[in-house]
């Protein structure tokens, strides 16, 4: 009967550096300096994958009835799909018949939930902080 393995021990659930690990000498290795590269490149890979996966999701949603969905064309924008390319997100909602600001939320909403960074296409949050400032706090001023 197998022994049950401690979760702490495996090393292929983890994402993270065991530093304590890399000052742990082996009398036949010497000390170990950095995390093996095989870990780190089988991640880079398994991300890489990852999006072209999403990115074949969206192409064959689009080509498949939903092209005019502007929760389609929110993540689109959130992954940088190349549906978008060339087309401002106000030209796409003009094609929608929706607000920018209705994909743009799509957009960060989807990226909040995957934890994953905006794509080029959309605002930085430095360009998003500045717009909340300069217009953000807008008030209608009337003459009596």
């Amino acid at each position: 009967m197998n022994e049950p393995r401690d979760p702490a021990e495996y090393d292929e659930a983890s994402y993270e550096v065991d530093f304590a690990s890399l000052c742990d000498a082996d009398a036949t290795k010497g000390v170990r300096l950095f995390p093996t590269e095989p870990s780190m490149s089988a991640y880079r890979e398994a991300s890489e994958r990852m999006m072209a996966t999403l990115n074949t999701f969206i192409t064959f949603l689009s080509e498949h009835g939903y092209g005019k969905s502007k929760t389609l064309w929110g993540i689109a924008y959130a992954l940088g799909h190349p549906l978008t390319a060339g087309m401002s997100m106000l030209e796409a909602a003009r094609y929608l018949g929706c607000t920018k600001q209705a994909i743009s939320k799509i957009a960060c909403d989807f990226l909040t939930e995957t934890g994953l960074p905006p794509s080029s296409a959309l605002k930085s949050e430095e360009a998003k902080s500045t717009y909340k400032i300069t217009n953000g706090n807008r008030k209608s001023h009337t003459h009596a």
